[in-house]
């Protein structure tokens, strides 16, 4: 049983204890994972109709221009995963933000560019792409935001496998 004086047992309203410190600490990692994400989606939504994996898309495909992606590849880069990157290319390519193109080397593939539009836009979230995390995560101070970071990297190092 984990104590219960814990933030994150409050910010829960969690009445009984936690099951362990790995429950209470990952359902800690969701909730401020939310609360740091959750206003870069609304805004992402608002600002420019777009959400979190297209604005990713789109980031991806700006660190490869002006090269393409191949659409199978696009996927693997993506820092949240999705399963249908073909719809969300698909979304991009109707609002002139990405163009797709037969590979050249094999016809098969299908090869992701970003469109000059795309470019603009990104230029126009790029103030605020700087801003955001510095207005969220600002307020730990950098030594704590350095033993965060070598946390994290062993979160990822780490590599859980579940089931």
């Amino acid at each position: 049983m984990v104590d219960m004086t814990s933030r994150i047992a409050e910010e829960l309203k969690q009445k009984s204890p936690f099951d362990s410190v790995e429950q209470e600490v990952f359902l800690g990692l969701r909730l401020a994972a939310a609360r740091v994400l959750d206003p870069w989606a609304a805004f992402l939504k608002t600002a420019a109709q777009l959400s979190p994996v297209q604005y990713n898309v789109l980031r991806v495909l700006r660190g490869s221009h002006p090269g393409k992606v191949a659409s199978s590849d696009l996927g693997e880069r993506l820092i949240a995963r999705d399963p249908d990157t073909t719809r969300l290319v698909d979304r991009l390519s109707k609002r002139g933000l990405v163009k797709r193109s037969p590979g050249l080397k094999d016809r098969r593939v299908v090869e992701v560019a970003i469109t000059e539009k795309g470019l603009q836009l990104l230029r126009e979230l790029d103030p605020h792409v700087e801003r955001m995390p510095k207005a969220v995560l600002g307020g730990l101070g950098r030594t704590r935001l350095r033993q965060l970071r070598t946390l994290l990297d062993a979160v990822l190092a780490e590599r859980g496998q579940f089931p």
